[in-house]
């Protein structure tokens, strides 16, 4: 069995990098040289060309921005889905738009392929660590099949239903997790001008039903440990919340947060903040009301 990886970002890198360590005869391909390094470093393969990785591989995982990208390296005239085999497997692990994962999966179905998503829930660091969790999206057929691999570069695997349910089912989480952005930013920036103690602040925050796992896991090694190296660019997640809010509009589903959290993303990246994390909401709010950035003295 030969399983193709295309897009070793910050994601698809730890993802790929798991399945050569867990012994699955990886052949990885991406526009950058040193990711490719790294997983040759690891005793995987690499392939000069997607089109040349899908002719040979049994499994196909895409990792990619978005929407634009899967459609260019799939779904184009020479994409990699005419040099995939009947009854070989293409699965998107990406965070895209429901009309583009329904294409993907009608265009493979005519080909004789079999297609689920499988986008990715939890932090970059869990993906380092092994941790991810995958909501899968796949015909029952194939879930046994799928969910084998995809064990070995995460733990957990949710079944959300049909192929495309997967990708609705991670604008949902995204919306949540990218709108906690907002509101613990807002809370943490009020706590600091009120004159509150950070760090007790958190201790109560964590400490009840106020807690989110944005907070409790990830903002204590990001921004308030003054980390903004980008788990998550905030370019990625304005990128979500319009995919978010473009389901929404096409559902005719009113999402009066989501827009507005969505605003703020965009107000964010006007100041500058792109390539870095999400979390830098936190000191983009401390800019705007012209408050110390909020830190914790024992991160």
């Amino acid at each position: 069995m030969k399983v193709g990886f295309i897009g070793l970002g910050r994601m698809g890198l730890p993802l790929a990098s798991h399945l050569v360590k867990n012994g699955v005869d990886l052949v990885a391909y991406d526009i950058h040289s040193a990711p490719l390094d790294k997983i040759q470093q690891l005793g995987g393969k690499v392939a000069t060309s997607p089109q040349e990785l899908a002719q040979q591989s049994d499994f196909v995982f895409t990792m990619l921005p978005g929407p634009k990208q899967i459609k260019d390296v799939v779904l184009a005239p020479n994409g990699i889905l005419n040099q995939m085999q009947p009854g070989a497997y293409l699965v998107d692990l990406s965070t895209i738009d429901t009309d583009t994962v329904d294409e993907l999966y009608q265009s493979a179905k005519a080909k004789g392929v079999h297609f689920a998503d499988a986008p990715v829930g939890r932090l970059a660091a869990h993906a380092d660590r092994g941790e991810s969790l995958f909501m899968l999206g796949a015909e029952d057929q194939d879930i046994d099949t799928l969910s084998a691999l995809l064990l070995k570069m995460g733990t957990t695997v949710q079944h959300c239903g049909v192929p495309g349910a997967g990708t609705r089912m991670k604008l949902i989480n995204n919306l949540m997790v990218l709108c906690y952005c907002q509101i613990n930013s807002e809370a943490l920036v009020l706590s600091k001008a009120l004159g509150l103690d950070t760090d007790k602040t958190f201790g109560v925050l964590t400490g009840t039903t106020a807690s989110n796992g944005q907070l409790k896991e990830k903002w204590k090694v990001k921004v308030l440990g003054g980390d903004l190296t980008p788990g998550f660019d905030i370019a990625l997640g304005f990128k979500d919340l319009t995919l978010a809010c473009q389901a929404a509009q096409s559902a005719g589903v009113s999402l009066p947060v989501g827009n507005i959290t969505r605003n703020m993303f965009q107000l964010a990246r006007n100041a500058g903040k792109d390539g870095q994390d999400t979390s830098c909401m936190t000191d983009f709010w401390a800019e705007v009301n012209n408050v110390d950035k909020v830190r914790l003295k024992n991160s």
